[in-house]
């Protein structure tokens, strides 16, 4: 399947916690921020792949990202959701089981401002912010492919397969944004 629907919206929310905004030159400017709503389930949900791959530049703070080698098992202790299709009303991708996994994380590293990492599509892995959770990061998209990319989710938990990407406003986001960059928050 070709996944034809870009996300258009220049700033929106991300299940895993941080602000998206979409830049120039196949770049995002993604914003981690301690009091962003995150997937009810991210706990057993924050491992997942790309269909492209990219390098991020940590801009503010400092970014964990741990990597996994995912290996097929019919009593593995994760499920894959493929997703791959329309956007739903929510502005995410449907979540579609996938086959059970074993997860093995097989490398950790904590990167701070200026410096960069690389991952490549399909390979497993989830970030964390780091110090006080605010964290900035420039992605750049480099080569993409069709196939959709995964999420994985512990078995016997429910995806949070219905978060929404719009349930705060551009202009609460753009708060959010000006808080890490700036230092300082504009409303209350």
């Amino acid at each position: 399947m070709i996944i034809d629907d870009l996300m258009t919206d220049k700033i929106t929310l991300h299940g895993l916690g941080f602000v998206q905004i979409q830049l120039e030159g196949n770049q995002r400017l993604h914003v981690w921020h301690p009091d962003l709503p995150r997937r009810t389930c991210v706990e057993s949900s924050a491992i997942h792949d790309h269909r492209f791959d990219f390098t991020s530049r940590v801009l503010i703070g400092r970014q964990h990202n741990i990597e996994y080698r995912c290996d097929p098992s019919p009593c593995g202790g994760y499920l894959l959701y493929l997703h791959e299709g329309a956007r739903t009303a929510c502005g995410g991708r449907p979540w579609v089981p996938d086959g059970r996994v074993h997860m093995v994380e097989i490398n950790s590293e904590s990167i701070p401002a200026g410096a960069t990492y690389t991952q490549q599509a399909y390979h497993f892995h989830r970030t964390e912010p780091g110090g006080d959770g605010k964290v900035a990061t420039i992605l750049q998209k480099l080569k993409e492919y069709s196939r959709g990319a995964h999420s994985s989710c512990i078995v016997g938990v429910k995806p949070d397969d219905e978060f929404d990407r719009y349930q705060w406003s551009p202009a609460q986001l753009w708060d959010i944004v000006a808080d890490v960059l700036l230092g300082k928050q504009v409303t209350p």
